[in-house]
């Protein structure tokens, strides 16, 4: 099985804001990369959105505990980067915490590792960084 890392995911979605401000260079590379990401992802995963998947994994669950004051001033101060990984296929064991048990956080390193079948994803991840910051 091939192992896809997409830590550029999350690079990837706080540049599509800034898009305007790319030099051409810089712009040809995002396309090359962006592709170069899609064709990889599909080898391992199929038609699952890993971009969707891994916003919501990671992106959507900090910036809905953003919300909370606390737990802003724990992201800010302990989540450092962002990883998702891409496995093919669906995780060898399926149990109540299937999900949860592959999102983390580890030395500052939020990650996901996408497995078809997950679900609640921004819930499983705010279930696993409100234990990590208790």
């Amino acid at each position: 099985m091939k192992n896809v890392v997409l830590t550029a995911a999350a690079l990837l979605a706080f540049t599509a804001f800034a898009d305007d401000d790319l030099k051409p260079a810089q712009e040809e590379a995002k396309e090359a990369l962006e592709k170069d990401l899609a064709d990889n992802s599909k080898e391992a995963v199929g038609n699952l959105s890993f971009s969707s998947s891994c916003s919501s994994a990671l992106l959507d669950t900090m910036a809905s505990l953003c919300d909370r004051p606390a737990y802003k001033k724990a992201i800010l101060k302990k989540v450092t980067s962002l990883r998702c990984n891409v496995l093919g296929g669906r995780a060898p064991e399926k149990d109540e915490n299937y999900t949860q048990a592959h999102i983390k956080l580890d030395k500052g390193v939020f990650s996901y590792t996408l497995f078809k079948g997950h679900t609640s994803l921004t819930d499983n991840g705010k279930a696993v960084l409100e234990k990590a910051f208790n």
